[in-house]
């Protein structure tokens, strides 16, 4: 018996939730979703998570890492490490790594994508990244989104919505497992 070729998980754009069918499966993964879902939030306190290119910090969210490392007026915040995620005001000039300063694309692939997929394989319920896989692996579509509409990291206009940075998680761990 032929084994059934997994679904892919799909990006959905906020914007775009209206455009999907009344029976499909989708999941908000935004702090405002329903517990277990929220947790998948880079807002969500975890504790524990690694600062990139500072050895031996850490922050409570993936948030305050990409907030704390921001370079604003010439210098990061690391009060933002602690606590739920904030938003840092300010026209950022880049995000520190160790002593490089990234624009914006670079420091997603670099900081943000690092941290976030750090607390998906360490803080995260593996029972609930198991169950987005156990329903692609029986060829569920599931699409998922948080309230960005910017699935492209590439795109430095826009936020990265880390639904996106989720869903291309899920579908590598698909292809590298089945």
């Amino acid at each position: 018996m032929a084994r059934r070729q997994a679904a892919r998980c799909v990006f959905l754009p906020y914007s775009s939730r209206a455009n999907v069918s009344a029976d499909a499966a989708v999941f908000d993964v935004s702090s405002y979703a329903d517990p277990p879902f929220c947790t998948l939030s880079p807002m969500w306190v975890h504790g524990g998570i690694p600062v990139p290119g500072m050895p031996g910090v850490t922050s409570d969210s993936v948030e305050g890492v990409w907030q704390g490392l921001k370079v604003i007026r010439g210098r990061i915040e690391p009060r933002f490490f602690r606590g739920k995620g904030a938003k840092r005001g300010g026209k950022p000039s880049g995000h520190r790594l160790g002593d490089q300063l990234l624009r914006i694309v670079e420091a997603r692939r670099r900081i943000y994508v690092p941290a976030y997929e750090w607390m998906l394989e360490h803080r995260v319920d593996p029972a609930l990244l198991a169950g987005f896989l156990e329903l692609a692996r029986r060829g569920v579509v599931q699409y998922l989104h948080d309230v960005g509409d910017n699935g492209d990291i590439g795109n430095a206009d826009e936020g990265l919505a880390h639904a996106a940075v989720l869903v291309r998680y899920l579908n590598r761990r698909l292809a590298e497992n089945g």
